[in-house]
């Protein structure tokens, strides 16, 4: 009787063994998957921040534009820098183009020519004298400031130009432009200064005398400072008409 008991619970121990051990096995095969799991999803996970990191960087993206933007700048700031010196209109102080301005400015309102403000900025005013001075002294009509201009008018040079062909002949679109607005300006007014057409011929030489004439200025039949003046005040609300 007792050793039917024992081998009894022999096998009981034996059973209960094998259940234990069979546990363990799978809970550490359960462990080492989940951890394998785990692994895997976090290698996904950074895979994911890497291609994340690269698609922005991709044409179109953020940090694209920047690198973009970084090696273009310097074309962009040369190219701004090339159209300023072919452009006084665009002239900044401390340019070349400006000082020259504002050199001719001064040196012709000295001599009597009304070029406006001294501000190196070659406005409608500053064209108008810088043409007066140059119908003047036998020169083509530029309007244009230049260090060519701004010897003549310092060295007082008279190189003969007023029998040349080229004495008094329109040879800038600035030039054109400013006869331009005087003539519509003149045209609003009731004068008669021909075709809008830039050019300075007799008829818009004849409606400016008139002109000067009824605002007692003296009669010159030429683009100046003081023209383009009492026109901006009469014609165009305190500028002169834009001949655009």
């Amino acid at each position: 009787m007792l050793l039917g008991r024992k081998k009894v619970e022999l096998v009981v121990f034996l059973l209960l063994s094998v259940g234990v051990a069979g546990n363990l096995f799978l809970f550490q095969r359960g462990g080492r998957s989940a951890a394998i799991e785990r692994s895997a999803e976090g290698a996904s996970t950074s895979q994911r921040g890497r291609l994340s990191s690269v698609g922005t960087q991709k044409p179109g993206g953020r940090l694209a534009n920047e690198v973009v933007r970084t090696k273009l700048a310097p074309v962009a700031k040369g190219l701004k820098n090339s159209i300023a010196a072919a452009d006084p209109d665009t002239a900044k102080e401390g340019d070349e183009t400006f000082r020259v301005t504002r050199a001719i400015q001064r040196e012709l309102k000295s001599r009597g020519y009304e070029t406006g403000a001294a501000d190196g900025v070659p406005g409608v005013m500053t064209r108008a004298a810088i043409m007066a001075f140059e119908s003047d002294h036998g020169l083509p009509l530029t309007g244009q400031p230049s260090d060519k201009l701004l010897k003549y008018i310092l060295l007082g040079v008279d190189t003969g130009a007023a029998n040349t062909a080229d004495a008094g002949r329109v040879q800038t679109t600035q030039a054109e432009d400013v006869i331009r607005s005087v003539q519509v300006s003149l045209a609003k007014l009731g004068y008669r200064p021909g075709r809008i057409n830039g050019a300075l011929g007799p008829s818009t030489k004849m409606a400016i005398r008139a002109f000067e004439s009824d605002q007692a200025l003296p009669e010159t039949g030429r683009v100046s400072g003081p023209l383009i003046s009492r026109l901006g005040r009469l014609a165009g609300g305190g500028r002169v008409a834009s001949g655009l």
